[in-house]
């Protein structure tokens, strides 16, 4: 049998140029998602020793095995890039989002999605001392207190949001010298770095992420963690994020029949990996009795 010389020149093209698809059937411009991670351990891992082993990583895979019909592409940006993306309305969705009334104008968010335990400051055991007239009488750190202090350097990142009335007060003192904001793809790893080399003297963040941190790299030697006494929620929210467009809409749509059935079973158990025993339990019954409360 012999093939029509068009037809094979057509598939020597379409293998050379790389341009056929295997992730979606029929894929076109419409149905393809580029998934943008930040370099966010133990959130989302893109690269390393633990590649896709964060825990919104599984809960976007999860989503993914559950989305057939487009193709999944990806890419790794810190925040400050990732939410341009998303104003852009690109066909590009993150997985790991706060929402905030700011970003509902041009970001689409699905239900709530993850329940993570708070930030809070952290600082190493050389730079304690200066933070402890910041101590208050239960064991928390007043972050209008340490911020007016200008012997401490507080260390941020670029483009993230800390929730929880956290993010009010520190555009009060945006651009004020001891407060340090950071760009860069990792959004954590870099500031513990510094705060080991004492460069700054405490950050802003999860301690599961000073945990992974820690345990990964023998250059970090330890930090003390304080919950911050202005922030006004006892956990934080985690949704998925795409453009407030009908694209976005459609998709965040999809997302939310699969969040909402198993939000409460596997997405749990995707962030009690990463805590010992008996926070993991302590996570279990708050993010329960918060699904539970959504349902009511």
């Amino acid at each position: 049998m012999k093939f029509p010389v068009t037809l094979f020149l057509t598939i020597i093209m379409l293998l050379v140029s790389g341009s056929v698809s295997f992730a979606g059937t029929n894929a076109g411009p419409q149905d393809h998602i580029t998934w943008y991670r930040a370099d966010f351990p133990p959130v989302t891992i893109p690269s390393g020793t633990h590649t896709n082993e964060g825990f919104f990583d599984k809960a976007m895979y999860f989503l993914i095995e559950r989305l057939p019909e487009y193709e999944h592409n990806f890419q790794t940006a810190n925040f400050k890039r990732i939410v341009v993306e998303l104003k852009n309305n690109n066909n590009v969705c993150c997985p790991s989002l706060y929402k905030t009334k700011e970003r509902e104008d041009f970001i689409a968010f699905s239900l709530p999605a993850m329940v993570v335990l708070p930030n809070g400051i952290m600082t190493s055991t050389k730079s304690h001392n200066k933070l402890v007239p910041h101590i208050t009488a239960d064991g928390r750190i007043s972050l209008l207190s340490l911020l007016r202090d200008d012997t401490i350097t507080l260390g941020i990142s670029s483009g993230r949001l800390y929730s929880g009335g956290i993010d009010q007060i520190l555009e009060q003192f945006d651009g004020q010298k001891n407060l340090l904001v950071r760009s860069g793809n990792d959004v954590f790893r870099g500031l513990l770095h510094m705060m080991n080399l004492g460069r700054i003297d405490c950050l802003i963040g999860y301690p599961v992420e000073a945990g992974f941190f820690v345990r990964e790299n023998n250059e970090i030697n330890d930090f003390i963690y304080y919950p911050i006494q202005e922030s006004n929620e006892p956990f934080t929210v985690g949704h998925i994020g795409c453009p407030n467009n009908d694209w976005g809409r459609k998709v965040i749509g999809q997302i939310d029949e699969i969040v909402k059935e198993h939000r409460d079973k596997e997405f749990i158990h995707f962030y009690g990996e990463w805590l010992d025993d008996s926070t993991r339990e302590v996570h279990r019954k708050m993010a329960q009795k918060f699904y539970d409360s959504l349902n009511d």
